[in-house]
């Protein structure tokens, strides 16, 4: 991108490359990273993700606890290794926070039909009743998305992307005082320091 030609902020407003830094003059070769695909992609993903972060966290469990409520509440039971590739962690990962869900009785396991060595996992009634819960939050915040983004919705692809992520703006839609609301619940109390044992 050339000076004096237009670049987005990241809140989705555009303006003058040359101003995006003070008084630092572009490589007449720069393009804006959200002419790709894989960087709008990321960047509205991103936007999601916190929105449904916060909606987890607002009804005491987390983001990676949510995403194994929503892949069975497809209703299918699941292995441990089903769960992770679902959820696109590693196995060792979706075992704890699966043990984590089994503990506050939101999934249980169940044998499997034909196979003895393998456990499965399904929701309970109270991870139905969660599930519904936050699902009922997301799909409301996605029609609101839908409603703010309007038409036209852009020229290509990587507009509509782009426009979204502005638009949502981390599940907040501008909303600064949610933000800090939310931004306040992901800070986690601080360890205590362990102080060296004394010697007599």
């Amino acid at each position: 991108m050339c000076v004096g030609e237009r670049a987005p902020d990241p809140d989705g407003v555009s303006r003058n490359y040359s101003e995006v830094v003070d008084d630092v003059v572009p490589d007449p070769r720069g393009t804006p990273a959200i002419d790709r695909l894989n960087y709008t992609a990321y960047r509205l993903s991103r936007a999601l993700n916190r929105a449904a972060e916060n909606t987890a966290l607002a009804r005491g469990i987390t983001q990676p606890q949510l995403l194994i409520l929503q892949v069975l509440g497809e209703g299918v039971p699941l292995s441990n290794a089903q769960v992770a590739r679902r959820t696109f962690v590693s196995s060792q990962a979706a075992h704890v926070v699966s043990e984590e869900l089994l503990a506050a009785g939101y999934i249980e396991k169940v044998a499997h039909p034909t196979n003895r060595r393998v456990r499965l996992v399904r929701l309970t009634e109270k991870g139905w009743t969660e599930l519904q819960e936050c699902t009922a939050e997301l799909q409301e915040r996605e029609q609101r998305l839908s409603a703010e983004l309007g038409t036209p919705l852009g020229d290509s692809l990587a507009d509509v992307l782009t426009r979204a992520a502005g638009v949502l703006a981390g599940g907040y839609f501008g909303d600064k005082d949610a933000e800090a609301e939310a931004v306040a619940k992901r800070r986690r109390p601080a360890r205590p320091t362990r102080g060296r044992p004394r010697t007599s």
